[in-house]
Formats: C-alpha cells, structure tokens, sequence
C-alpha cells in the first residue's frame, strides 16, 4: 500500500470512527490523487470528517483550492445520496436477494424468520452488500466502512453464533472471511472483533487488496448494452468495463461459486434489457 493509500485509509478510520490518526507528509499532487479516490470511492463524507479531527495533524497541509474542493464534494454528495434514495437501487446491487435460486431460497427464509433478531439480520445484509459490490462494481470501500462502523456500534447486540450459521447456509463462508479480513487489513480490526472469521488465513490477501484500491472508474452501468434512438445497431457502453467485469468474476469464483456464475450471466441478461424491443 503506498503513502497515498495508508493516508486514506487513516483519515477514513478518523472519521468513520472519530480517533486520531497520524497523517504522513505528501505533495499537494498526492493530496490531490487521494482526494480524487475518495469520491470515486464514494467516501467522501467520512474523509473530510477525518481531515477535520485531523486538521492540528503537522503533516496534513491542503490548499484553499483544496479545501474548497473538499467542502463542494461534501455537498455535491449529499446532494446526490439525496437524490438515489428516492429512486429504486439497481438488482444486481441489493443485499436481499441472491441470483442462485437456491440460496435466494435460504436467503428469503432467514429474512422472513420473525424469531432471529432484527441487528444480526441487518449483519448479514451488509454482509451481501459487500459481496454485490465485490462481484458488480470493484472494490466496495463504502461497504466495508460501512460495515466495520456497524460492527463497532452494534457487536454486544449481534447473535454471532446464528450469523455464522446463516452464513454456512448460504455457503457464504470464504467471502465473509474475506470481508474479515480486509476490516483487519485496512480498518485496524483485531480477530476477536470479528467473531465470524474461522482462524484461516487469504494467502493473497495484500495482493488481492492492493488490486481493488487500484481503482478503476467503472461501474455496473458502464458495461450495460443500448442502442440509439431510432438506431438498429446494439453496442456496449464501455468495453473495458465490460473485461473488468469478466475478470472480477473470474477472480472471485473460487470465494463463491455458486452465486458468481449466475451472478455474471444473470447480469449480462440484465444488461441487454437496456435494450429496446
């Protein structure tokens, strides 16, 4: 991970968890490219939370050109997270369904099962938000802060015992390690904070890490078919999402088997319904 990298993550952690972080001197360049990955990331907010607790930090210098960035895409996000909850969230992307029709199936009875607790149900789903994400977008850093903040705030409420037998049923196990480990990675996490973890170690944990921060701006969207106005000609939005895609399933096949194939296919077919009859 280089200084660009560890600096996010520190400021991330700040503010996603209001602590202190030491912050490692960088060029206004190198301010500018971790500016850049926050809102592709779309972690802005909790970022600039981090810059603020962070702002006495001697090694944290940004311009007023910088800072007046900063303040705009706070709000621009703001503006737009505002504007997405009132519209419905694309399918391949919400946590409550699977594409394997048999662990849909077990996915749906845990859901509707009024016995189980409602926080460790709300564990799971953010759980599979981060699995949606890993499989349809790249690296899901919104996902995981988002899950390591709900394990800080909610581990005395959550049933780990019923979760990790959730997660067995949905044959879950080797992505929730995954997710795990990547909260040890990146957000500082000790073991015993995540109860789920099973004591076997990613081997290629960093390198698989290091691949999914290395950002590249494509989204599910981007690889959709279409076709023009009036036009009889079908053509892909971006090809090189499209390869992103191949290669995201490809490589996580063996952390799920079983949900990524349909997962690919059920989302090419998904894509060519951008497709006018």
């Amino acid at each position: 991970m280089d200084i660009i990298q560890r600096n996010l993550f520190s400021l991330l952690r700040s503010g996603a968890f209001q602590t202190q972080e030491d912050i490692e001197p960088m060029s206004a360049f190198k301010w500018n490219k971790l500016y850049q990955l926050t809102v592709m990331h779309n972690i802005t907010p909790f970022v600039y939370d981090g810059i603020l607790r962070c702002k006495n930090n001697f090694f944290l210098h940004l311009t007023d050109k910088q800072k007046q960035d900063w303040e705009k895409a706070v709000a621009d996000y703001r503006v737009k997270e505002k504007r997405q909850s009132d519209q419905e969230e694309d399918e391949f992307l919400r946590p409550d369904r699977l594409t394997n029709p048999l662990l849909n199936r077990r996915l749906q009875a845990i859901l509707d099962d009024e016995h189980s607790d409602l926080t460790s149900r709300q564990l799971l789903l953010i759980l599979l938000r981060v699995v949606r994400h890993l499989f349809n977008e790249g690296m899901p850093i919104r996902q995981l802060t988002e899950l390591a903040i709900f394990l800080r705030s909610n581990s005395q409420r959550i049933n780990f015992d019923v979760v990790g037998q959730w997660i067995e049923r949905l044959k879950l196990t080797q992505m929730a390690q995954l997710s795990g480990e990547f909260l040890i990675r990146l957000f500082n996490f000790e073991e015993a904070d995540i109860p789920f973890l099973k004591g076997r170690k990613e081997k290629g944990i960093e390198r698989i890490a290091k691949e999914l921060i290395e950002f590249t701006d494509t989204r599910s969207q981007d690889w959709y078919f279409s076709q023009e106005d009036g036009g009889i000609f079908v053509h892909n939005t971006n090809s090189s999402a499209t390869f992103s895609h191949v290669r995201r399933s490809a490589r996580y096949f063996k952390y799920y088997p079983s949900e990524s194939v349909t997962n690919f296919f059920l989302s090419f077919i998904h894509s060519l319904s951008h497709i006018e009859e």
